[in-house]
């Protein structure tokens, strides 16, 4: 299903108007016209604003491939864009340029993403998919939030560490993936039975921590090895902030 189709689908199910589509987002409704009419699509932080505003699954808007071939294709493509963004700190890669990196025609490139944004968003869901689906897991099974983040997420973080440290730390990609795991893990933790009775703002800074967290150790361009992360949170987590030796009454 094209990205168009997929709006108006949107906007049917959830009995919106383009005006009350285009308000939420605060964009034109004609640039929602020129969606629904395949004439451009939107950019990756819309589509994930559009995700998070409406609830939707995160791969929502992604094309399902569903043959050995297509799959195999799509990944070769994933890493003709890690190995362009590796090359570069600050151009954000083109279908042109990952065609020249990768040696895959552009043709089939654009067989699968008709533009950067398109890639990037799939990028995005395909690199925090198994990840994703493990915590939801953890979550309902009602175990505790932060030996989730510990013992379960953290493992699987550090799996995809090259691809994270690249969407953290490449300024064209870098607000957009924050924002994305920031909402994301929000809706994840909400549905913890320990958040019911959270107050929102608790519930917000908790996620800003962990997020920080993760941001700090997978930012590094050679990040401290999993053991010694899981170490260095449990020790931080057993005493308070007045006890950290930073802030700590030395006087």
């Amino acid at each position: 299903m094209e990205f168009g189709n997929k709006i108006r689908f949107l906007r049917q199910q959830k009995n919106l108007t383009q005006v009350d589509l285009a308000n939420s987002l605060y964009i034109s409704y004609q640039l929602v016209s020129k969606w629904e009419r395949n004439v451009s699509i939107p950019t990756v932080d819309i589509l994930l604003n559009m995700i998070s505003i409406y609830h939707l699954p995160l791969d929502f808007f992604n094309s399902s491939y569903t043959s050995i071939e297509q799959k195999s294709e799509k990944e070769l493509i994933f890493v003709g864009f890690i190995d362009t963004m590796t090359q570069s700190y600050t151009e954000c890669p083109t279908i042109k340029s990952i065609s020249i990196v990768s040696e895959i025609p552009e043709i089939k490139i654009r067989k699968y993403f008709k533009n950067i944004n398109e890639l990037i968003y799939a990028f995005i869901v395909d690199t925090d998919k198994k990840i994703k689906i493990e915590v939801e897991s953890k979550i309902l099974s009602k175990k505790n939030i932060l030996d989730i983040f510990i013992n379960d997420m953290a493992p699987l973080l550090y799996e995809k560490r090259l691809e994270i440290n690249l969407l953290y730390t490449r300024p064209y990609i870098r607000n957009t993936w924050i924002m994305f795991i920031q909402n994301k893990y929000k809706n994840i933790i909400s549905k913890h039975p320990s958040t019911i009775s959270t107050d929102k703002f608790d519930l917000e800074y908790a996620i800003a921590i962990l997020t920080s967290l993760i941001s700090i150790w997978l930012s590094q361009s050679n990040p401290e090895s999993l053991e010694s992360f899981q170490l260095r949170i449990k020790k931080i987590t057993e005493k308070p902030l007045s006890q950290w030796s930073l802030f700590a009454d030395n006087t």
